[in-house]
């Protein structure tokens, strides 16, 4: 299993690190993998080698970015108290939103800040019309992202596929 899992666990890692996340996240993030059941914090540390309290602000952090969901249920028959388990987000539909919220919102961070550049730039008596140029292309882009991140918002991922294919 750790063979099939290991180039998983690796990709994980190396998207965690992209996003600036640790690479405990995408440690836990790949071993959520090829499971078949969601896995306890017990497990989960067990498996990583991380403690308990890592792995629960990981998972959170997971949790938060719509990757990973917190399942509760029952800790066996003999007992009667209820464990947090985790399982990976399986369904295309329930992923969209977290990531198109969570890229709405850095594209709406970069293009704010690049209004408020523009804003400042336009109080300057000594224009730098290459400048205005750069910024203007730039907010141009960032506007064009929200646009197509507010498209892929209004359909289904079937029904993208179907439009998208359909205009080859």
């Amino acid at each position: 299993m750790l063979d099939l899992k290991k180039p998983i666990i690796e990709a994980c890692i190396k998207s965690a690190q992209k996003n600036g996340w640790s690479d405990a996240m995408g440690v836990l993030w790949g071993s959520l993998f090829l499971e078949s059941q969601p896995l306890s914090l017990d497990a989960l540390s067990e498996k990583t080698g991380y403690s308990k309290t890592t792995v629960r602000s990981n998972m959170s952090h997971l949790e938060n970015q719509g990757i990973a969901h917190r399942v509760v249920g029952p800790l066996g028959k003999q007992h009667r108290s209820k464990q947090h388990r985790y399982e990976l987000v399986k369904d295309i539909e329930a992923l969209r939103p977290a990531i198109l919220a969570n890229k709405k919102e850095e594209a709406g961070l970069i293009l704010q800040a690049l209004l408020q550049a523009k804003k400042r730039l336009d109080e300057i008596e000594a224009r730098d019309q290459e400048l205005e140029a750069s910024l203007a292309r730039a907010i141009e882009v960032y506007e064009d992202a929200g646009r197509i991140l507010d498209l892929i918002a209004r359909f289904s991922y079937k029904e993208l596929i179907e439009i998208l294919e359909t205009k080859r």
